[in-house]
């Protein structure tokens, strides 16, 4: 009988845990494209057009990015990210050679 018990009350802390773990959010990944604005060591911004504006996004790179392509001022982009305390974190880059002219 304590034995049954023991192993009913392991199975329901397990699927508790587990439930918990489950519920907790990932942070959730976005992407946008526009024109590089500039480059440094473990960081790049980019120019997005909106509206009848420009707004530069600017991005971390850490160990876990993805570069595919040459980081350069005036290449067109793709990142994908997510945003964490307040700072967005590149996951993945697409890098398509640009004229070097900024067209916004």
């Amino acid at each position: 009988m304590r034995f049954r018990t023991s192993l009913c009350l392991a199975t329901l802390f397990l699927v508790c845990f587990t439930m918990a773990a489950w519920s907790t959010p990932l942070p959730d990944q976005q992407s946008l494209w526009g024109q590089i604005a500039s480059v440094g060591d473990r960081e790049f911004s980019v120019q997005v057009k909106k509206d009848q504006g420009v707004n530069t996004v600017p991005f971390l790179v850490d160990g876990q990015t993805k570069v595919e392509g040459q980081l350069a001022m005036g290449a067109e982009v793709t990142v994908e990210y997510r945003s964490e305390e307040g700072r967005n974190i590149a996951l993945r880059v697409i890098v398509t050679p640009g004229s070097g002219m900024n067209l916004y």
